[in-house]
């Protein structure tokens, strides 16, 4: 073989693996960027759930428990709980790949108690409270998910139906009982809200800006 086809395949086996290499790292970076969207993402649907939260305690919740009714009926629309959900589920029609939940390690309602890695997380914020969220991957059934979680923190106001049976508003206990979500401390942490989404979404997003 002459010394110039030497050459020409030399530099065609390096050009088609510096080719390789670098979509590789092009792809990878996307992928990164896709993530780190997602995490945007979640943070602003955490966010506006927080502010339906705040919302709910502030304005609502007061004149809702002015009516007559909540004396002898439980209104579900007084708790900031049932604000963030109803609310999120009414935007998982845009965003149907995302799920949020407010886990509690000791709830009123058993439909909001943490599972296994939900319990962890809201371990690892109460052994890290300067930090003020938590994100990662983890595998489900149907494949990896990035998930993002914040603290939930016990205020003054929580106490009002959370403190003892006895302080609880006489409608709920009769929804609820008086076995579950009680006990709280002010400014503790018993819970977390989280919000999850697949890994395929993320990986979709990098593989349409650069099919591999």
């Amino acid at each position: 073989m002459k010394l110039l086809a030497k050459f020409n395949l030399i530099f065609l086996v390096v050009f088609g693996a510096g080719g390789f290499l670098i979509s590789q790292l092009a792809h990878s970076y996307l992928i990164g960027n896709a993530r780190d969207e997602v995490l945007d993402q979640e943070r602003l649907m955490m966010a506006s759930a927080r502010a339906v939260r705040d919302y709910t305690a502030i304005e609502i919740s007061p004149l809702l428990e002015e009516n007559p009714r909540h004396r002898v009926r439980f209104l579900p629309e007084t708790i900031p709980f049932y604000g963030a959900t109803t609310t999120f589920a009414k935007l998982r029609k845009d965003y149907p790949d995302y799920a949020y939940k407010e886990a509690a390690l000791n709830p009123t309602n058993p439909e909001d108690r943490a599972t296994g890695w939900e319990v962890d997380i809201i371990d690892w914020l109460r052994d890290h409270r300067d930090e003020h969220e938590k994100s990662g991957q983890r595998n489900t059934p149907m494949g990896p998910a990035l998930y993002l979680a914040n603290p939930i923190k016990t205020t003054r106001e929580c106490l009002e139906c959370h403190s003892t049976p006895a302080a609880a508003p006489k409608a709920m206990i009769a929804v609820y009982g008086s076995a579950n979500g009680f006990g709280w401390k002010e400014d503790a942490i018993v819970g977390a809200q989280i919000v999850s989404v697949p890994l395929s979404v993320p990986l979709a997003n990098a593989n349409r800006a650069y099919p591999l």
